[in-house]
């Protein structure tokens, strides 16, 4: 048996929302079991969210005060009414999101000797997420061996975007939609980037590089994407990891065993954390009470067909034999537990990219997508839920991809140590970094060539037809001079 030198890695996290911190702990907890030495550099943003992992080192950036009080202000948010399709939404949340990002990473560059510390330090592989760019924009300063984050380039005629929900972009108005979408997502994160890039250019002088050359010369692209079910066009650099850490389904216990005995069939509603269910609107609240009153026909009891609880264990359930439908906003963490216990359901996207992940269970037959401004519509919304959980096409569609990830040739924690390894052992290869970062969006999108073959078309034609009235005008000459 070969034994594996152990990498010092350092891994970024920002701690600002429950969902996305779950993954930065993830792979920080795979590495440790790999035998690997793990730092996690916390700038703190919320902190309400715990930091996750026992098993790493901590380097901790408190956060800061205007960032805290807005984190703290915001709670209750009623997300679950706000249109991703507004144009003032990007406008609002960019400076917003510039605000938070910006100071948290002015708080990070302005911490007495952590700089120099993180680069004394000589770590073989630094770890960011996309969330905070500052985070990525530090990597010139600490100098790791190996950088490993994103920098894709997206293709928006055929690539969806997070805020659409139908994959299938061919059609000139789905087209139109999804580069609208993409526009809006492009605005919110230009904002904190330029933030960041006066940070770091104040700290370390204006030749600095920015957060997009950095990130465009990463070793590897780690996502938490699932290739069966998502298919898009990639590069050689982009990992996918999905539902890495994920644990097996227990038994339930006793109480939950019985709650779902109760009937042969049961559904599972829930919206995560950040979608307050106490903020719906009322008639929202009422068509979900109607909705379960439409399902408890026929039922003698019908006064605890419904069970409203503040946390319960969604994979033991979503494993469970009598679960036959999951109601769910769509993150990322939801979508794959359900694919991967072959339940499935009716996705209501609320924000971020809860759209394009249900639209992915969509377009692979795992249910169906329902509009959250449609929800007062219990006619509408119960014919939905019925369509999931009476055609067994949904059923038999889960089933097959359930299978399909659990035999999986390459496991997601086998991916990611692997490949943390190989850059750790010899950084970042020069052959997966795309030219088309070099290129300008003329030259990415040959707009030049387009141009240059227009107008050669354009005089070809004219002079074509000039050549010929010529022709036609001196044999009209001959012909009359002939009659005469």
């Amino acid at each position: 048996m070969i034994k594996t030198l152990a990498f010092f890695i350092l891994l970024l996290n920002s701690a600002h929302a429950y969902e996305i911190l779950s993954t930065p702990r993830q792979i920080a907890d795979t590495l440790v079991d790999a035998g690997h030495n793990v730092t996690m550099l916390l700038p703190v943003m919320n902190p309400a969210v715990a930091d996750g992992s026992n098993k790493v080192h901590k380097i901790y950036v408190e956060p800061d005060p205007v960032v805290k009080h807005t984190y703290e202000s915001h709670t209750e948010m009623n997300i679950i009414e706000r249109s991703l399709f507004n144009p003032i939404t990007p406008l609002f949340l960019g400076p917003l999101f510039a605000s938070n990002i910006g100071r948290t990473c002015e708080k990070m560059l302005a911490e007495p000797g952590l700089i120099e510390r993180l680069r004394e330090e000589k770590y073989d592989v630094y770890i960011a997420e996309n969330f905070e760019v500052c985070g990525i924009g530090i990597s010139a300063a600490i100098q790791p061996k190996a950088f490993e984050e994103y920098g894709v380039p997206q293709a928006l005629s055929y690539r969806p975007t997070l805020f659409y929900a139908h994959l299938d972009v061919h059609s000139f108005f789905s087209r139109l939609t999804n580069l609208i979408g993409e526009v809006f997502i492009r605005t919110q994160f230009w904002f904190p980037r330029r933030a960041c890039d006066g940070a770091l250019r104040k700290r370390f002088g204006d030749e600095y590089p920015s957060v997009a050359e950095q990130s465009s010369n990463i070793a590897y692209l780690f996502t938490n994407s699932e290739p069966l079910i998502e298919t898009t066009p990639t590069f050689s650099r982009v990992i996918d990891i999905s539902h890495i850490g994920a644990r097996e389904p227990k038994p339930l216990d006793e109480k939950w065993s019985e709650i779902l005995s109760r009937r042969p069939r049961v559904i599972l509603v829930s919206f995560g954390s950040m979608v307050k269910s106490y903020l719906f609107p009322i008639n929202t609240k009422l068509s979900i009470l109607k909705l379960e009153d439409e399902f408890s026909r026929g039922n003698a009891s019908r006064v605890d067909n419904l069970v409203l609880t503040e946390w319960m264990p969604q994979i033991d359930i979503l494993n469970h034999p009598s679960l036959v439908a999951f109601i769910t906003h769509g993150d990322m963490g939801s979508v794959q537990e359900a694919a991967a216990r072959g339940v499935p359901g009716v996705f209501i996207p609320i924000f971020g990219d809860q759209p394009r992940n249900a639209g992915m269970m969509v377009r692979n037959g795992l249910g169906l997508v329902y509009d959250k401004f449609a929800l007062a519509d219990v006619e509408r919304l119960t014919a939905t839920v019925r369509e999931v959980v009476d055609n067994e096409k949904y059923r038999a569609a889960a089933r097959r991809i359930s299978r399909m990830l659990a035999r999986k040739p390459f496991k997601p924690k086998e991916q990611l140590v692997k490949h943390v390894e190989f850059a750790a052992e010899f950084g970042a290869s020069s052959a997966f970094r795309p030219r088309s970062h070099d290129m300008s969006y003329i030259a990415y999108h040959n707009l030049d060539l387009i141009f240059a073959l227009f107008i050669f078309t354009v005089l070809s034609l004219s002079g074509t037809v000039k050549i010929a009235l010529f022709i036609m005008r001196k044999c009209f000459r001959v012909v009359k001079v002939k009659s005469e």
